[in-house]
């Protein structure tokens, strides 16, 4: 299955629906007052794979943690700029069948990037060591 973040606009959701019978938008699932922790937990125990435009799941301790302890497999569109809804869709179809076969094939927890060219490359989930 592959979750689509509400940080991505539910008209993103509704184009892969279209064409794939295994996409969900966060809010066909949960509660709309859910915490990214609460379906992060959910999803990672689900074993889906997770599509998300929230460039702080890294750096938010809770969101961080929540990905390592319930083997989350995520992608990120890392965009700087405001991006259309198209531009976005373009970018996750072109790299879609590549995540795919990442989510398969890599061990979870993970989380990848995913820049405006539908390039992939992991990111470190291990908290930043401060130095001494």
């Amino acid at each position: 299955m592959i979750f689509i973040d509400r940080s991505l606009p539910r008209s993103i959701a509704r184009a892969l629906q279209q064409v794939r019978d295994d996409v969900k938008w966060l809010d066909e699932v949960f509660d709309p007052s859910a915490s990214d922790t609460e379906w992060l937990s959910d999803v990672g125990a689900w074993g889906w794979l997770v599509i998300t435009r929230d460039k702080k799941i890294l750096t938010r301790r809770g969101e961080r943690a929540a990905i390592i302890e319930h083997n989350v497999g995520a992608f990120y569109l890392t965009h700087t700029d405001n991006p259309t809804r198209w531009q976005i869709l373009k970018v996750i179809v072109g790299a879609l069948d590549e995540m795919v076969e990442t989510f398969d094939r890599e061990r979870r927890p993970f989380l990848y990037g995913l820049d405006r060219n539908g390039k992939l490359w992991p990111k470190d989930l291990m908290p930043q060591r401060s130095r001494q």
